[in-house]
């Protein structure tokens, strides 16, 4: 095991303490100093003292690929696994290494699960990728552990985890010095492939990466990523593929910002500076083939990926019963999948990708979960809302569950009914696709949220609802579009199934509604149901007469206590584009629309 460190002293004890507790019953450990000037050799050196270690010293800073060509040159396994000093394996972490070489003799190197060691239920990648024009990307970056779909195969693995075959490393060679740091691994992957071996990646191999928590991107590292994957380029593309991208550069150039595009002609100048290194490398694999297109995305944007939700750093001692985002520190309560605040219309809210979650804490137990959001302007089949209990013994067991029917509007109010024990959950959010439109939207998004809360009760007044009080979101579930007024009516549509939350002080015998169903012929069902007992306990048809408004009455009994009022439309109706020109165009799904629903003794 290889741990490539510089100025690592604060963080390279932890790391050597992971790799003394591997239960792989064979090692060794190379620690490899480039050129530090802090106490990074003195923690090895006390390291000593516990097992095995061997140190390299560079005498002067010279990059990543120099560190692990030297660390190369101590190592003696016929597996050689590199770490960087901000990597902390688990026990296991070897183990799955090794077994995934002993699988497949064409196996040449091996990718770990790297996450974030500040969010250690994110992955911060498994493999990786480029695309057409040479951008990297750590593959499920930024994506949940329990929601990503790891690959078997990728083009590279990750700098940090990566492990190699002695075979492999024998027949291809070095690592590429000229490169100071980032995408010596794509090229090392790259020639893995055109040497005929594969790189695979070990789900089960973890490694918690202390990467990202500054979560700088200096204009040094710009330039060094600019540079470098152009490098990668001219070496590995075809003579074809290499005119295509030369003029993809080009235009990326003459569009690029004043600062950007100054970058870029560094990073060309360099490239020519060392064409020669290049060219050599060109003849020596002319007879090499390519890795498979699979192994490569079809994009030419001069960034990859574009639209991945941004890192995220929970802190969970900060954690409450709500999140709203309007307010500064609500990041703190959020796991991954959610893009910066922005303020549209007056209102604050966070994007979010197809899969988001979110930290939240109850000091006592809930009753109602309420959400405030807005749905993306196409349906992209719903957003599944699970609760996951945290610190449980199986964490990953819903607690509750549920799912935010697309409609056609600018925002939604739900309030659901549960019943949850104080503790920590998680709300995880889930989109079966995402919604986007280049090249005005690249992001994949699925909904966007303002606030969340759990609250422990349904504080509403009782006796019946009327869409004009300004209480009534407090009393909507689901499936209802904004409010509306009309001759001094007010109301709100209903898909074509909405429910609502009532509470009743005293018995009752007589129901009062009043509303209006759509043009077509098409009637409702409503029903009423104990909310605390979930029993269905009385129901009627809201019959199809005409478009207008009707006042109905209907008998019944009920005692005191909070009931759900359930309304399904046997048939909801729409006109998108007025395809009926006899009717108003309406690009919603409409159940009926209600105005008041009251109760008598």
């Amino acid at each position: 095991m290889i741990v490539v460190c510089w100025n690592a002293g604060k963080v390279l004890g932890r790391c050597l303490d992971q790799l003394f507790a591997q239960d792989h019953p064979n090692y060794e450990i190379v620690v490899v100093d480039d050129g530090s000037d802090d106490d990074t050799v003195e923690v090895a050196e006390a390291a000593q003292a516990r097992g095995e270690v061997t140190i390299v010293r560079s005498p002067r800073n010279r990059g990543c690929p120099h560190a692990r060509n030297l660390g190369l040159a101590h190592a003696k396994g016929e597996i050689v696994a590199f770490i960087d000093a901000d990597g902390f394996a688990a026990p296991s972490w070897l183990r799955h290494v090794v077994s995934a070489f002993d699988a497949d003799a064409t196996v040449g190197g091996v990718a770990s699960t790297v996450f974030f060691d500040a969010n250690p239920l994110v992955i911060n990648g498994a493999g990786g990728i480029v695309n057409r024009q040479g951008w990297a990307a750590d593959l499920s970056m930024n994506e949940s552990y329990a929601q990503s779909e790891i690959v078997s195969d990728a083009l590279y693995p990750m700098g940090c985890g990566m492990a190699l075959r002695r075979g492999a490393i024998e027949r291809v060679g070095p690592f590429d010095d000229r490169m100071l740091n980032y995408y010596d691994d794509v090229d090392y992957g790259v020639r893995l492939w055109r040497a005929g071996y594969r790189v695979i990646v070990a789900p089960d191999a973890w490694i918690d990466h202390g990467f990202g928590q500054g979560g700088s991107d200096s204009e040094q590292k710009q330039l060094l990523c600019e540079r470098h994957r152009m490098r990668v380029i001219l070496k590995h593309a075809s003579a074809g593929l290499l005119a295509r991208w030369a003029a993809h550069e080009v235009r990326g150039l003459k569009l690029a910002a004043a600062h950007r595009r100054a970058l870029k002609l560094r990073a060309i100048a360099w490239n020519v500076m060392h064409l020669p290194s290049v060219l050599a490398s060109r003849r020596l694999l002319r007879h090499a083939p390519p890795p498979s297109e699979r192994l490569v995305d079809p994009s030419w944007g001069d960034s990859f990926p574009v639209g991945v939700p941004p890192l995220l750093t929970p802190v969970p001692e900060r954690a409450g019963n709500s999140i709203d985002m309007a307010e500064p520190g609500s990041e703190g309560q959020l796991i991954h999948g959610w893009f910066p605040a922005e303020r549209v219309d007056g209102r604050s809210y966070r994007w979010a990708g197809v899969h988001a979650a979110a930290l939240l804490r109850l000091e006592a137990p809930a009753r109602r979960l309420r959400l405030d959001y807005a749905h993306v302007p196409v349906d992209i089949g719903g957003v599944e809302v699970s609760v996951r209990r945290l610190g449980s013994s199986d964490p990953f067991t819903l607690v509750w569950a549920t799912r935010l029917t697309w409609q056609y509007l600018a925002r939604s109010v739900e309030n659901h009914p549960l019943t949850l024990p104080a503790g920590d959950y998680e709300v995880v959010f889930t989109a079966r696709n995402g919604w986007s439109d280049p090249p005005l939207e690249t992001r994949s998004l699925a909904f966007a949220l303002a606030s969340i809360s759990f609250e422990p009760s349904y504080e509403i007044p009782s006796g019946g609802l009327d869409m004009a009080s300004p209480d009534v979101e407090g009393q909507l579930v689901n499936g209802w579009f904004e409010a509306e007024e009309s001759n001094r009516r007010h109301y709100r549509w209903g898909s074509g199934r909405a429910a609502l939350i009532m509470a009743l002080a005293d018995p009752v015998s007589r129901a009062r509604i009043s509303y209006r169903l759509p043009p077509v012929d098409s009637g409702v069902e409503l029903t009423i149901s104990s909310l605390d007992q979930g029993r269905k306990i009385w129901s009627t048809t809201l019959a199809w007469r005409d478009a207008e408004w009707h006042e109905d009455s209907f008998p019944l009994e009920l005692i005191p206590g909070r009931y759900v009022a359930l309304f399904e439309a046997a048939t909801p109706w729409s006109n998108p584009g007025q395809v009926d020109g006899s009717l108003w165009p309406e690009s919603r799904s409409l159940g009926f629309a209600l105005s008041s629903l009251w109760f008598d003794a």
